[in-house]
Order: structure tokens, then sequence, then C-alpha cells
């Protein structure tokens, strides 16, 4: 969470929400690694076997005001973090008679959050319904989902060069989320701090104050260059790829675990400090908070919240690449491709029933060539693209 975020990307389309008694089952091909679905009695804490509680306005020895100039005193009550007995965990901030506000601010114990070694994808994902405050009521209101970079525990200097990815941050009630990773050096740097490198989505009906929405992040190293991706209720809104900054850059923020941290902060450089038409007392409830890996598959394929997709080596010149929608009916799908010694090619995939799957065969390829690919496809009307995969032929 840094003290300053500006969208750098914006979506406008519906939004669906997604609210689940529980954890989600686990998606076929991948592995539940963590998760803490909040069922504890009404009124008590989160578990101290996962969480740890933030307490005062910094890190021992840390920035101060939490390094965001935001005004809240974090505590371990009860009043500002709690569960509710109906299976979520609530993080309630709250002004005194004196004006003076508390909050409350958790971490997990693990902070070794990362894709698996030799090749694979973190998915980490909650649902999450926001403080339901909007207008002068939501002023300095600022919840967040997202994590630091391992290296940071302890130490609490050396943020950003240890990494931080805000999977969802919002401000002042705005029907918006924003995705962010941070990086680099501060200020400026090759991740433009303190702002990040960031991506936003303006959401539908119903906001995302009123109902729970699905917050995921993945962290992908099974595809060449690593991708990191952002979605909400599985429509994937931003993307950073690791050849956005230098290989120093990148390394110095991946090469480590990540731990994860809810909170809601009040005022602060983004959102501006609360005033006295500022509601006190909205929470941000958390549904749950999932963590899963798959094994990669050495770029030649892997998943989105709503897809899977791969390429096939054929014979010795040819491929097929296949796009797979997970519950939904596509309309259609469009693959753009780029192999040495074309320019990029748009193309009509088809739609095999046997495999309820859609395909294309690209030829012309030769061994150790490098197949660049990506989808457009529809979905209830709505046309979405994909980030960009690649594949080389062995």
């Amino acid at each position: 969470m840094s003290a300053l975020t500006l969208p750098l990307l914006m979506v406008v389309l519906d939004s669906s929400p997604v609210a689940e008694a529980s954890v989600p089952p686990t998606p076929s091909g991948w592995t539940l690694v963590w998760s803490d679905d909040f069922t504890g009695a009404a009124n008590t804490g989160v578990s101290s076997a996962n969480w740890i509680y933030d307490i005062g306005t910094s890190y021992p020895g840390g920035a101060p005001n939490w390094g965001t100039g935001e005004i809240e005193t974090m505590t371990n009550s009860t009043a500002n973090v709690y569960q509710d007995g109906a299976g979520n965990l609530n993080i309630k901030p709250i002004r005194s008679s004196s004006g003076a506000w508390t909050s409350g601010r958790i971490e997990t114990v693990r902070t070794n959050f990362a894709p698996p070694s030799g090749g694979g994808i973190l998915r980490v994902e909650a649902s999450i319904q926001l403080p339901n405050v909007t207008g002068a009521a939501a002023q300095g209101y600022w919840p967040a989902f997202w994590m630091l970079g391992a290296p940071f525990r302890g130490v609490y200097t050396n943020w950003p060069i240890v990494g931080e990815m805000d999977i969802l941050e919002n401000v002042n009630g705005a029907n918006q989320v924003w995705g962010t990773l941070h990086c680099g050096t501060s200020p400026g740097g090759p991740c433009n701090e303190t702002s990040g490198i960031g991506g936003t989505r303006i959401m539908g009906s119903p906001s995302l104050q009123t109902a729970f929405h699905k917050y995921t992040f993945e962290w992908d190293t099974s595809v060449s260059p690593n991708q990191l991706r952002w979605y909400v209720d599985g429509i994937h809104y931003h993307t950073v790829s690791q050849t956005a900054v230098d290989a120093s850059t990148w390394t110095n923020a991946t090469n480590h675990g990540y731990f994860i941290i809810l909170n809601v902060a009040m005022g602060g450089g983004w959102p501006g400090n609360p005033t006295s038409s500022t509601t006190s007392g909205a929470p941000m409830k958390v549904d749950y908070v999932a963590v899963w890996s798959k094994t990669g598959s050495g770029g030649g394929g892997g998943s989105g919240s709503e897809y899977t997709y791969g390429v096939n080596n054929v014979d010795s010149t040819q491929a097929l690449t296949w796009f797979k929608p997970s519950g939904f009916t596509a309309s259609y799908v469009i693959l753009h491709y780029i192999r040495p010694g074309i320019t990029q090619q748009n193309v009509n995939m088809s739609y095999s029933s046997g495999t309820a799957q859609w395909g294309y065969y690209v030829g012309g390829l030769s061994s150790g060539q490098t197949l660049s690919y990506s989808f457009t496809y529809n979905k209830n009307g709505v046309q979405y693209d994909t980030p960009t995969f690649t594949w080389t032929k062995p």
C-alpha cells in the first residue's frame, strides 16, 4: 500500500458479484497452499497460527504513519478486528469522541508465498465486501488486500526494492478497484514510485460496497517473460510483464516469498484525510483468503481465472494452439500470434464440441523458434483480451 497510487490503465465493464460460503473448491490441476475462511465465533479475533496483528502507527524503526501518511492507530482489539460468527472477518475503523481513529491491520505469519520452484503459478484470492460508505461519508477510507516481500519483515526500511503487490486497493468509496506493483527505488525509479505500475477497473452493479466481489492475483513463472496478473470477479484487467522493468529490479522484487496483508487505513497521501462528514464504523468484510499453486508447463499452457489455454506440438512444423472457457460458452475466440518471419496474424479459431475448446493450427515453425500468442474472446456479449503468452517449439 503505497503513499500514492495512480491508475495507469482503465477498463469500464459490467461486473458480477461473487460470494462464497467458504473457500471455493480447488480447481483442477491446482494445489491449495493455505487458506482462512474466518469461521470463528462472533466477536473473536483471528487465528494466531495464521495472522499477526500490526499495532500502532508504524513498524518498529519503520516509516511513521505506515509510510503513507494515514492517521489511524492500528489495534488488536475485537472492536476493530473480529470474526462475526457468520463466516466473515470484519476490519472496522472507529472514530473516538476526541476525533482519533483506530482500525485494524493483519498480516500472515507465513512469508513464503511464491510460485513453485522450477516454474509455475501462484494464485492469491479473497472474497471481500468493501466498507459500505460512499460520497462524503467515505472520505479517507482506504481498504486494501495486498502483499509485501518477505525480506521487508524485521527490516522495515527496504521498501520498495523488495516488492509490493497490491491485489485490491480502494479509496473514498469509489466503485473502482486498483491493482499495483511497487518495486525499484523511491521516488521515481523504474517502477514510477510512489505510484507504482498500476491498473484499475471501474465496476458496475452491485457495487464493491454493497456486495462481495472476488479479487485474484496470479504470479506466473511458467511463461517467459514472467507475468503478474490481476483479476476482479474472474475478469483480467491488468498485467505487468517481467520486461516492464530491468532484470535487476525484477529479480530484487521476485526472488523471495511474500506475506499477505489485510487492512483499512484512514487518510493518507492518496485518499486525503477523513472529515467531520466521514462515517465511523463501516467495516471491510472478508469471506475468505486462499492461496493456490500450480506447476508450470514451461510456457506451453496455463490458466486465467475463467479459461485455460496452451500449445500442443503436432509435428516438425506445426503446433496446435487451444483455448478452453471455464464455466461459460464463448461466442467466438480470435487468436493473435507472431512467429519468426511474419508479422502478427489474427485468425478465427474453430470450436470442437468433443473437447469443448477452440483450436487453430499454426504452421511454418522450426525447432527452437518461439511463438507469441494471445486471445480475444466474447463472453455474454462483452469482448475480453488475454495477456500475451509464449511457447518455444521443441
